[in-house]
C-alpha cells in the first residue's frame, strides 16, 4: 500500500509562498483515478486545478476549502487502498511527509487565536480584505481571534481586536478619524457575495466562478437544506429555504449581502429580499424559479430517481445547451455523493412540494417587482429546464441577459462571462 501527495510547486516563473484553497471535486471516501480534477487553488495570477496523480481513494484533506496553504505543503492525499478517512482540523497542520498518515479531529466551533492555525512556515489563515486592513493598521493578526469557517480571520475580527485594544489611530498609521471607525469602514466597501446553488446541485456548483470573482471579493457559497453538508435540515417551501438562509448569514455576522442565485437558489434569493432580516444590496439570478409556472418535470424526476451513472448522465445533459458537455465521470461522482449522503429522498420529497406535475408552486414575481437594488437576469437561450422565455417577464428596472448556446447552468457553461456579469451587477451598487 501506499500514499500518493497532493500538492502544488511554484509553477511558470510565478513566486508564491502560498495558495488558496478554493474548492475540493472529492470528498474523503471517494475513489478517483488519474487525470481526474482533484482540488481547485487560487494563485497571485490565477485559479489553478490540480489533478490526481494515481488512481485510488482520497483519504485525507490537510486543507479545507477557504484555507491558505504554504507552497510545497501537502494538500490531501490518495492512497492506493481505502484506510481510516480524515477530514481536515480547524487548524491548519504542518505539512507531512508523502508516506505519512495521522489521525485529524474535527473542527472545533470556538474561533482560534490565528497563531494556532500556523502550519510549520507560521502562515496565518485570514482573508485577503482582513490581511490588507491588519497591514493598513499595523495590526498584527497572530493575536486575532478568527471566526470565520474553520477559524479563517475576517475583517470583523480585525475590527473587533482593534476596538479592544482601545488604541488611538495614530497608533495605526490611521486618519484622525478613530482607528475602529476607519476599519469598519474600510470593511463596509467589503460587502460579500452570497451564492445559492440549484436543485440537486451544492455549493461546488460555484467553483468555476469563484476564483474569477477576484482576489479581494469576500465570497459565501451555502448548501441548502437537503443539499450537500446540509442534507439533514429540513426545508419544504421556498420560505423555510429563505429564513435557514437568513439564520446562516445571521450566524456569520453578516447583515449586508450581494445575492447570487441559481435556479432553485435563485428563488430563494428572492424569498430571502421579502424577509427584511438582511440588507440587500444587489441581485444577479441565473436561470431563476419562480418568475413562470413551467418547469421540466421530467427533468428533476430524473435528477432524484436515477440509480445508476448511466441514467443520471442522460438526464445531466439536459441541464447543457448544445455546445457543452459533461466531464468524464460527473454522473458517477454525483451518485456517489448522494449514496454518501443519503438525500435522495430529501430531494424527492422537496421536489413533490415545489415542482409536483410540471409546476413552479411558488410565484416569485412580486419579490422580484419589488427591489429597488440593482438587479440583472442570465438564462441560457438553450435552457430545457426552465423555459428562457420567463425572462421576459422581469420587470424594466432589471437587466436581462440571454446567453445563445447556453442551457440551465451558465456559471457551468460560460463561468469567465457570468462572473464578469455578476461582479458589473456588485460594482453597480456602489
Amino acid at each position: 500500500m501506499a500514499n500518493h501527495p497532493i500538492s502544488i510547486e511554484s509553477a511558470g516563473g510565478e513566486y508564491m509562498e502560498s495558495v488558496l484553497v478554493v474548492s475540493w471535486a472529492a470528498r474523503p471516501g471517494d475513489r478517483v483515478k488519474a487525470g481526474d480534477l482533484i482540488v481547485t487553488v487560487e494563485t497571485a495570477k490565477a485559479a489553478t486545478e490540480v489533478e490526481a496523480s494515481h488512481d485510488g481513494w482520497l483519504v485525507r484533506i490537510n486543507f479545507a476549502e477557504g484555507q491558505e496553504a504554504p507552497v510545497g505543503a501537502v494538500l490531501g492525499m490518495i492512497s492506493d487502498t481505502e484506510e481510516i478517512i480524515t477530514e481536515p482540523t480547524a487548524s491548519t497542520p504542518d505539512p507531512v511527509s508523502a508516506g505519512g498518515t495521522s489521525g485529524l479531529e474535527k473542527a472545533v466551533a470556538d474561533p482560534l487565536p490565528a497563531k494556532m492555525l500556523r502550519g510549520t512556515d507560521d502562515r496565518i489563515v485570514a482573508s485577503p480584505l482582513a490581511r490588507r486592513i491588519a497591514r493598513q493598521a499595523g495590526i498584527d493578526l497572530a493575536g486575532v481571534m478568527g471566526t470565520g469557517p474553520n477559524g479563517r480571520i475576517k475583517q470583523r475580527d480585525v475590527a473587533k481586536a482593534l476596538e479592544a485594544n482601545n488604541m488611538p489611530a495614530a497608533s495605526y498609521g490611521l486618519s484622525s478619524t478613530s482607528a475602529t471607525a476607519a476599519i469598519m469602514a474600510t470593511g463596509s466597501r467589503s460587502i460579500p457575495i452570497v451564492l445559492l446553488h440549484g436543485f440537486g446541485a451544492d455549493r461546488s456548483a460555484w467553483r468555476q466562478v469563484l476564483p474569477l470573482l477576484g482576489r479581494d471579493i469576500e465570497t459565501l457559497a451555502l448548501d441548502l437544506p437537503g443539499h450537500g453538508s446540509s442534507a439533514d435540515q429540513p426545508a419544504d417551501s421556498i420560505e423555510q429555504l429563505a429564513h435557514w438562509v437568513s439564520d446562516r448569514l445571521e450566524a456569520e455576522g453578516i447583515e449586508r449581502a450581494h445575492l447570487v442565485g441559481h435556479s432553485l437558489g435563485g428563488a430563494t434569493a428572492l424569498a430571502l429580499t421579502s424577509l427584511g432580516r438582511v440588507a440587500v444590496q444587489s441581485v444577479t439570478l441565473l436561470a431563476p424559479g419562480g418568475l413562470g409556472p413551467e418547469i421540466n418535470g421530467s427533468f428533476i424526476n430524473g435528477l432524484t430517481r436515477s440509480e445508476t451513472p448511466d441514467a443520471l448522465d442522460r438526464w445531466l445533459t439536459v441541464m447543457l445547451g448544445e455546445n457543452a458537455t459533461l466531464p468524464q465521470g460527473y454522473a458517477a461522482a454525483v451518485i456517489r455523493q448522494m449514496e454518501k449522503i443519503g438525500n435522495s429522498g430529501v430531494l424527492e420529497a422537496l421536489a413533490g412540494k415545489l415542482f409536483a406535475n410540471d409546476t413552479q408552486a411558488f410565484d416569485m414575481m412580486p419579490a422580484l417587482k419589488a427591489l429597488s437594488v440593482p438587479t440583472r437576469i442570465i438564462w441560457g437561450r438553450s435552457d430545457r429546464v426552465i423555459p428562457a422565455n420567463h425572462a421576459a417577464r422581469a420587470p424594466d428596472f432589471a437587466a436581462v441577459h440571454l446567453l445563445s448556446g447556453v442551457g440551465h447552468v451558465p456559471q457551468t457553461e460560460a463561468p469567465t462571462l457570468t462572473a464578469r456579469l455578476i461582479m458589473e451587477t456588485v460594482r453597480s451598487a456602489d
